[in-house]
C-alpha cells in the first residue's frame, strides 16, 4: 500500500493538473518507507527499493529539500544490505539469514534472488549519486578508509569466500564503483584532492591475501577517475604508483607456488590485474600514452621470463598496449608495433594449421582427443599443443578487437589511415592490423570447418574412451541457458589455496569450447575491424559457405549459437553496400533457408513434446527442457539477425513488461512498428529468389511459435516486410491469406499477454489495410474467426477505404474494431483466469490543489495605464 502511494505521488507531482507542492506529511511518509529499507527481510528491502529509485529519478522529488535530508539515511541503511549473506546460516529471529530461510527454499534460489536484488540496489546508488554526489561519496570515503585501517590491523589473517572481512571488502568495492561511475555527470562533485587522497590510502595498503588484493584492485580501478580530473603534472607520480601496484599484483604469488602449481585464487588476482590494465587503457588511453614506453618495457621484461606470465596474461597485457597504440595517430608506427606484438606468431600459426587443420582426425590427434587422458597435466604433450593453439587464437582475436583507426577524421587523414573518400565525402579508413591478419583469415575458416567435422559420426567414433564426453555442454553454459545461478565449487567456499584440480576431461571440454567461441568472435570482429579489406577478399562468400556452413546438420544448438550471434550479426551489420550482392546475398542465400528449416522442424518437435506432456514446469532440468530453452534463445538471436538484414540499425527490441498498462504499451508498439522502414539490404533480399521465401516464412512462422518474445520480435518485422512485398507485387492471394492467418494464429497463442496483444492488433490492422484492397479473399480468412460479426467487418472496410479522415482517432477506431473482431480468439493466461478484482467502496477522493490562473489584464480594476502616463510625464518634466 505504501509503495503504491509512492507511485501515485511520482505520477502526480509536477504535472500541470497534479501536485505542484510537497504534501504536508511527505516527511512522515518517507520515514515510514525508510523503516522498510532498514528491515532485515531482503524481500521487503528489494521491494521498497523500486520506489526509492523512482523517487531518485523524479525530476521534482529528487530536488525537494525534505527528500534530500533522507538521502544520507537511505545510504546508511542500504549500503550494508549489499554485503552477501548465506541462506539459513543463522536462526536468530531478526537476522537477514533467518528471513532468507523463510523467503527461499534453497541456497541456489536465494543466491539468484539476492544477485538480482543487489544489482537493483547498486543501480539505485548510481541514481542517488546523480542527485546527491557529495553524500554518497562521503559515505564510501569513510567506509573505505575505516575498512583499510581495520585490515591493516588484521594482517596475516587468511580469508576465504565466506570470511566477513572479504564479504565486506567485496560489497565496498561494488558500492564504490557504482558511486564513482556517475561522479563526473553531476555539476556538484567531490574535491579531486579527497579522491586522490583516498587513492593514495589504497596504494599504501599491502594486503598479503589474494582475495583482499583483488577487491583492492577494484577500488583502485574505481578511484582512477580522479586521475582523469586533475592535470598531467599532478597525476604523474600517482599514476606511476598505480601502475606499480597493478604490476605487483600481476606477479603476485604465494610461498611454495610455481607457475604450474598456482592456486586458482592467485590466478584470479593476477588475471584481475591484467584485465585492469585493459580497462584503464580503454577508458583513459591518453593518460597512459606518455607512459607507453615504460609500460611496454615492463611487459616485455615480464614476457621474457617463461616462469612468470601465463599465455593468457601475456595476451591480456598486449591488449592494453594495443589500445594505447590506437592513439599514436600514425598508421606506419602502429602497423610496426602490431608486427612486434605478433612476432613470429603468424608463421607459427600457419605452420600449425597446415598440420592440425587438414581434417578432423588430424586435429583430434594434435590435441589428443583420440588418445587416453594424461595425468598430471605437465606430462601431457598434447596439452602443450592445445595451449599453443589457444594462445594464437586469443592473440589474433585481441588484435582484431582492439586495433582501430582514429575516430577524428582529421587525425585519421594526417596519420595516413584514409584510403579514399566516398562520393558523399566520408573517409574510408584502413586498419593497421589488416596486412597482418588478412593472410590468416582463411586458416580460421578452416579451423571452423574442422570443428563442425568433429560432430560427424566418424569423428565421434574416433574419440578415446576417456574423452567421450569432451563435446558436452559446459555446466556454466547449461546453468546460464536454464536460468540457474552458477554453483560455486566446494573449494571456493572452504579452501581457496588448494581448490579441486580440473580433470583431463574438464580441461579438454574447456579448451574445445573456448577455441570454438574465440574463433567465431575473431571472424565476427573481422568485419567491423577490417572493413572493406575483409569484405573484398577473393572468394569470401564461397569460403564461408564451404567451411563455416559445412556439416551444420550435425552441429548442436549450443555450438550453432555462436555462428548466429558472434558471426552473422556483426558480419551483416558491417558489410558496405557495395558488397551486398557479391558477399551478403550468396551467404544469406545459403544460411537463411537452412536456418528456417532447422528452426521450423525444432519448433514442431518442441510443440509435440508439450502436447504429449513430456515438457512441463516440473521437469525443469531435463534434456528436453534444455533443448527447448536453447531453441528459444537461438530463435530470438536469429530474429535479431533478420532485423539487421531487413530494417538495419540496432537489433535491440524494446520488450514491454507484461504487467504494463494496455494503452501505454499500445502507444509504444504502434510507434515502434510504424517507425520501421525497409533498408536497402532488406529490399535486395526480398527481391532475391534464394532469400525472399525463407526470410518471409521465418518471420511469419515466428509470429506463431510458442515464444512470446520471439513473436514480439517478428511483429516489428512483419509490417515493413509485407509492405515491401506488396509494393513489389510479390504477393499472391494464397500468400496474402497465409499472412493474415499467421497474425490471427499469433493472437490466439500470444494474445493473453497485453504487450503482445497490443502489437499484434496494430500489426493486424496494418496488414489488413495493405492486403484488403488487392486481395478480397482475406475476408474469407476473417470469417473463420468464431462468431465473426459481418457488421464489424463491414465497418472496418469502411474505415480503411475512408481516405478523407486521417489521424490518431481513425487509427484508434480501426484498432478497436479489429480488437472486437478478434476478441473470440484471444484467451487468458492462467494467472488471469480466476482473478477477483478488488473494489474499494467509498474510497475518499484525492483532493489535488488546483493551480491558480493568473488574472487577465482587462479583468483588473486598475490596469496601470494611469501610472504609466504619469511616469512619462514626470520624466519629460
Amino acid at each position: 500500500v505504501l509503495t503504491g502511494l509512492g507511485t501515485q505521488i511520482c505520477t502526480l507531482w509536477g504535472k500541470d493538473d497534479g501536485l505542484m507542492t510537497r504534501p504536508a506529511n511527505f516527511s512522515i511518509y518517507l520515514d515510514a518507507i525508510l523503516t522498510f529499507s532498514k528491515h532485515p527481510s531482503l524481500t521487503i528491502v528489494f521491494y521498497v527499493n523500486s520506489l526509492w529509485i523512482s523517487l531518485f529519478r523524479h525530476e521534482h522529488i529528487s530536488k525537494d529539500e525534505v527528500f534530500l535530508t533522507f538521502v544520507p539515511k537511505w545510504v546508511a541503511c542500504t549500503a550494508p544490505k549489499i554485503t552477501r549473506s548465506d541462506h539459513c546460516k543463522n536462526t536468530h529471529a531478526h537476522d537477514i539469514e533467518a528471513y532468507a530461510c523463510m523467503d527461499c527454499d534453497s541456497e541456489e534460489e536465494f543466491m539468484q534472488f539476492f544477485n538480482i536484488g543487489r544489482s537493483e540496489l547498486l543501480q539505485t546508488f548510481r541514481q542517488a549519486t546523480l542527485v546527491a554526489p557529495l553524500i554518497t561519496f562521503a559515505y564510501v570515503e569513510e567506509w573505505l578508509a575505516v575498512r583499510i585501517q581495520r585490515s591493516m590491523l588484521e594482517q596475516g589473517v587468511e580469508c576465504n569466500y565466506q570470511s566477513p572481512t572479504y564479504l565486506e571488502w567485496e560489497a565496498l568495492s561494488q558500492v564504490l564503483e557504482s558511486v564513482l561511475s556517475r561522479i563526473l555527470i553531476p555539476t556538484e562533485r567531490p574535491s579531486v584532492s579527497s579522491g586522490l587522497r583516498l587513492l593514495e590510502i589504497c596504494l599504501n595498503f599491502e594486503p598479503s591475501d589474494p582475495l583482499l588484493l583483488s577487491t583492492l584492485l577494484s577500488c583502485i580501478s574505481a578511484l582512477f577517475v580522479f586521475l582523469s580530473m586533475t592535470t598531467a603534472e599532478s597525476s604523474a607520480t600517482l599514476l606511476s604508483r598505480v601502475l606499480d601496484k597493478i604490476f605487483a599484483a600481476l606477479i603476485f604469488s604465494q610461498p611454495g607456488q610455481a607457475k604450474d602449481s598456482r592456486s586458482r585464487v592467485v590466478k584470479k588476482v593476477r588475471m584481475h590485474a591484467a584485465s585492469l590494465m585493459v580497462k584503464i587503457a580503454q577508458k583513459y588511453p591518453l593518460l597512459l600514452l606518455p607512459l607507453f614506453d615504460q609500460i611496454y618495457i615492463t611487459v616485455q621484461g615480464l614476457s621474457k621470463d617463461p616462469e612468470q606470465l601465463s599465455k593468457l596474461e601475456r595476451v591480456t597485457l598486449q591488449e592494453a598496449l594495443l589500445l594505447i597504440s590506437n592513439h599514436f595517430c600514425d598508421y606506419e608506427r602502429q602497423m610496426r608495433f602490431i608486427a612486434e606484438v605478433i612476432g613470429s606468431g603468424a608463421e607459427e600459426f600457419i605452420a600449425l594449421s597446415s598440420k592440425a587443420f587438414k581434417s578432423p582426425r588430424d586435429f583430434m590427434t594434435f590435441v589428443g582427443l583420440d588418445q587416453p587422458p594424461v595425468e598430471p597435466s605437465s606430462d601431457d604433450v598434447n596439452g602443450q599443443n592445445r595451449s599453443q593453439m589457444m594462445f594464437y587464437v586469443n592473440l589474433f582475436m585481441a588484435i582484431l578487437k582492439r586495433c582501430s583507426w582514429p575516430d577524428d577524421p582529421d587525425k585519421a587523414n594526417r596519420g595516413g589511415f584514409v584510403v579514399y573518400y566516398t562520393e558523399t565525402g566520408n573517409p574510408v579508413c584502413r586498419n593497421p592490423a589488416a596486412p597482418h591478419i588478412i593472410p590468416l583469415i582463411s586458416h580460421f575458416f578452416t579451423l571452423l570447418k574442422v570443428f563442425n567435422g568433429l560432430w560427424t559420426p566418424e569423428a565421434l567414433a574416433a574419440l578415446s574412451e576417456g574423452y567421450k564426453a569432451a563435446h558436452s555442454m559446459l555446466d556454466l553454459d547449461r546453468s546460464n541457458v536454464l536460468g540457474y545461478p552458477s554453483k560455486p565449487t566446494l573449494g571456493d567456499h572452504m579452501d581457496v589455496s588448494h581448490p579441486r584440480a580440473q580433470t583431463p576431461l574438464e580441461r579438454m571440454q574447456h579448451f574445445l569450447s573456448m577455441v570454438n567461441d574465440a574463433t567465431y568472435h575473431t571472424l565476427g570482429s573481422a568485419g567491423p575491424s577490417l572493413g572493406r579489406d575483409f569484405y573484398t577478399m577473393e572468394g569470401l562468400a564461397q569460403n564461408i559457405s564451404m567451411t563455416m556452413f559445412s556439416n551444420l546438420d550435425v552441429v548442436p544448438d549450443y555450438r550453432l549459437r555462436q555462428l548466429v550471434r558472434a558471426f552473422l550479426k556483426p558480419f551483416v551489420c558491417s558489410c558496405p553496400s557495395v558488397c551486398y550482392e557479391s558477399v551478403l546475398l550468396p551467404v544469406l542465400g545459403y544460411i537463411c533457408p537452412y536456418m528456417f528449416n532447422r528452426l521450423n522442424k525444432k519448433w514442431q518437435y518442441i510443440t509435440q513434446l508439450y502436447e504429449s506432456g513430456s515438457l512441463d514446469e516440473e521437469n525443469t532440468d531435463t534434456q528436453e527442457m534444455l533443448e527447448d530453452m536453447l531453441n528459444r534463445t537461438i530463435t530470438r538471436e536469429y530474429l535479431d539477425v533478420l532485423k539487421v538484414v531487413l530494417v538495419g540499425g540496432s537489433s535491440e527490441i524494446p520488450y514491454n513488461a507484461m504487467e504494463q498498462d494496455d494503452m501505454e504499451c499500445t502507444r509504444t508498439n504502434t510507434a515502434a512498428i510504424q517507425a520501421e522502414v525497409m533498408s536497402e539490404l532488406g529490399t535486395l533480399v526480398l527481391r532475391n529468389e534464394a532469400t525472399c521465401q525463407p526470410i518471409s516464412l521465418c518471420v511469419l512462422r515466428a509470429l506463431c511459435w510458442n515464444d512470446s518474445k520471439a513473436s514480439m520480435q517478428a511483429t516489428y518485422l512483419a509490417g515493413p516486410m509485407v509492405r515491401q512485398l506488396s509494393s513489389d507485387g510479390s504477393l499472391t492471394p494464397d500468400v496474402a491469406a497465409h499472412i493474415m492467418t499467421s497474425v490471427l494464429q499469433a493472437l490466439q497463442l500470444h494474445g493473453q499477454h497485453e504487450a503482445n496483444q497490443g502489437s499484434l492488433l496494430v500489426l493486424g490492422v496494418q496488414l489488413y489495410e495493405i492486403l484488403r484492397p488487392t486481395f478480397p479473399n482475406i475476408i474469407e480468412v476473417m470469417n473463420q474467426i468464431p462468431n465473426c460479426s459481418l457488421q464489424e467487418l463491414q465497418k472496418l472496410d469502411e474505415k480503411i477505404l475512408s481516405t478523407n479522415q486521417k489521424g490518431n482517432k481513425l487509427e484508434k477506431a480501426k484498432k478497436d474494431i479489429f480488437r472486437r473482431l478478434t476478441s473470440q480468439l484471444v484467451g487468458q493466461s492462467m494467472g488471469q483466469l480466476f482473478r477477483k478484482e478488488v473494489r474499494i467502496i467509498d474510497l475518499p477522493k484525492l483532493e489535488v490543489p488546483r493551480r491558480q490562473k493568473p488574472a487577465r489584464v482587462d479583468e483588473s480594476n486598475d490596469i496601470g495605464l494611469c501610472k504609466l502616463f504619469k511616469q512619462r510625464k514626470i520624466m519629460s518634466s
